[in-house]
This record gives structure tokens, C-alpha cells and sequence, in this order.
């Protein structure tokens, strides 16, 4: 049996203008992220760093913190100005939690404890 060129061209074609769309279109789809002092790079399957990161959508920018363990755990967040009395302790689940108002006004965000905690709760800051 012969096939005829005609639908092996357009098929040719077709895969050809594909390829070529994605490549006109190359570069992240996804949010640009930058990494703060007590973030580590996650495991491939994320494309969230673990621990706290700012991250840019158009012209805004955000915080967050990705927890890449199991359980809840604590969290000490570092608000700019005010020294410590601005800082707060918040339990966060797995996963990414959103810091609220914009990025640039947080400093860091690390583990401190509490494996467990509520996840949610948010209290003022206390040495530890």
C-alpha cells in the first residue's frame, strides 16, 4: 500500500508550526521567585522553594513561606521596622501559605517549632 504525500506534509506541517509556537513563547509560566536567607531549593516536583520566598505577579510583589514537611509547624515571621515588637510566631500547614499586605514588608520567615500547631494561629513574638 502507498500513502500519499499530501497528508504526510500536512502532518509535517502541523508538528513543524507547533514547535515552532512554543519556542516563540518560551521563558516561565510561572511567577518569578526570590529565594530568602533560610530558603533551600525543593525537591523537582515543586516549583516553590521550601521555606520563605517573594514572589512577583505583574508589577506586585508577595511572601510567602512553603512547608515541605508533613506536619504543621511554627514559623517566626520577620516584619521590616519596628524590630521585634513587629514580629509574629504563625503555624503553617504543608504546603504555601500566603503572608498578608505586600512582599517587601517582610524580612524572612523560618521555623522555630511546633510540630502540631493549629495551623492558622498566629501569636506575638517571644524569645526562643
Amino acid at each position: 500500500m502507498k500513502l500519499s504525500p499530501r497528508p504526510v506534509r500536512a502532518v509535517l506541517a502541523a508538528a513543524t508550526s507547533a514547535a515552532l509556537a512554543m519556542m516563540a513563547f518560551a521563558g516561565p509560566a510561572h511567577a518569578e521567585f526570590e529565594r530568602g536567607p533560610e530558603a533551600r531549593q525543593a525537591g523537582s516536583s515543586s516549583l516553590a522553594p521550601c521555606g520563605f520566598f517573594r514572589y512577583s505577579v505583574r508589577e506586585s510583589q508577595f511572601a510567602a513561606y512553603n512547608h515541605c514537611g508533613p506536619t504543621t509547624v511554627r514559623v517566626h515571621v520577620d516584619v521590616r521596622g519596628g524590630g521585634s515588637t513587629n514580629d509574629y510566631h504563625l503555624c503553617v500547614s504543608p504546603g504555601r501559605t500566603q503572608l498578608p499586605g505586600a512582599g517587601p514588608n517582610y524580612l524572612n520567615a523560618y521555623y522555630i517549632d511546633g510540630a502540631g500547631c493549629r495551623s492558622g494561629d498566629r501569636t506575638g513574638h517571644t524569645p526562643h
